[in-house]
């Protein structure tokens, strides 16, 4: 694994508009030198040892980094930006405590996740989470059949194991399918939907119908990973041996959850692979986990679930539209997914 200075990494990839967008957005700057010498504080301070090399780093919903310590630990340290209940990604001192918790107990009893080693902390502008780096497996094509099923087999025993930790106060609810408006606020500043609707009427179209059928049915609020994508897994052979991006848990209606799942398993931008999944594929990755699950969905179950899916693969192609209005990056996007649900169906499958 390459290891680099914490400065000259953030140096390159601060070179990329968009993360420089992110990284004020996220952390009121863009400074490499001033967030490098933040980050090495906080290390010292909280975990007694400086950081000597970079690992990883990236900007997202937060921004992150793979760091090995002075003392020879590696660690993941994540800087979140707190923000309102009204935004799809709703963070706060509280939820990222609760999920802590979670994880901490999950990674105790052998679930494929890293191990917390510093519950959240109030740092500057940022609220800091602190896990085990966990550089293990690698990403697997999810249209092959056999990586598709490990990723429903993990997905439902994720939530089967999660169901005793319901009642734990202050977890946040996905706010996807909830806002009275047809979307709620985008998951970062690269995305700004009222600026971009001209032209975005048709995904919208299908979002309203799509968003409306998933209201008329109600699953059971159960805890899952509402960003169960390829991006966040690591496979060896066929099973899942690492899953990644924990502030992604949340209590949610099981069929939203499942359907946001079908239509964002197979999405990797980090290896050759199409980021959608087929109306089949998502079918399969639906009646996979319903196996898994041990219980049959019913009929409008599974006309929720489609729903979901189809109202994730709509939000996921407004946030396309927002950066892409004029359909250059066309080929293989959520985009081009939605198209095939255009005439007289109105669901992605069924």
């Amino acid at each position: 694994m390459d290891k680099s200075n914490l400065t000259e990494t953030l140096t390159a990839i601060l070179q990329s508009k968009t993360n420089k967008v992110l990284s004020k957005s996220i952390l009121h700057t863009a400074d490499a030198m001033k967030i490098s010498s933040s980050i090495d504080r906080f290390c010292q301070q909280n975990l007694g040892s400086s950081v000597v090399s970079c690992l990883y780093a990236g900007f997202s919903v937060g921004a992150s980094f793979g760091l090995t310590l002075l003392d020879g630990r590696e660690i993941f340290l994540k800087l979140h930006k707190p923000t309102s209940n009204e935004d799809l990604n709703a963070i706060s001192m509280n939820s990222l405590t609760t999920i802590s918790h979670i994880q901490g107990h999950l990674a105790e009893a052998g679930f494929p996740c890293p191990n917390v080693i510093l519950q959240p902390i109030k740092y500057e502008n940022s609220i800091i989470t602190v896990q085990s780096f966990e550089d293990v497996g690698e990403q697997k094509d999810a249209h092959d059949p056999l990586i598709r099923k490990a990723l429903a087999r993990t997905f439902s025993e994720l939530i089967a194991r999660t169901q005793s930790y319901k009642a734990e106060k202050d977890l946040t609810y996905g706010r996807l399918f909830t806002t009275p408006s047809l979307y709620p606020n985008p998951h970062n500043e690269l995305f700004n939907f009222e600026k971009t609707a001209k032209g975005a009427e048709w995904i919208d179209e299908i979002a309203i119908t799509a968003k409306k059928v998933t209201n008329e049915v109600k699953g059971e609020t159960v805890i899952g990973h509402a960003d169960w994508s390829l991006k966040n897994l690591r496979l060896q052979g066929n099973k899942v041996v690492m899953v990644y991006d924990w502030d992604s848990l949340t209590l949610e209606d099981e069929l939203n959850l499942l359907g946001i799942a079908a239509a964002t398993f197979p999405t990797s931008w980090d290896i050759e692979t199409k980021i959608t999944p087929s109306p089949e594929e998502a079918y399969l990755f639906v009646r996979e986990y319903e196996y898994f699950r041990g219980k049959s969905f019913s009929k409008k179950e599974l006309e929720k679930i489609a729903a979901a899916t189809t109202y994730c693969i709509a939000y996921t192609a407004r946030c396309e539209h927002a950066i892409d209005s004029f359909g250059n990056r066309l080929e293989g996007s959520f985009r081009q997914a939605l198209e095939k649900i255009n005439g007289n169906k109105s669901l992605y499958f069924l």
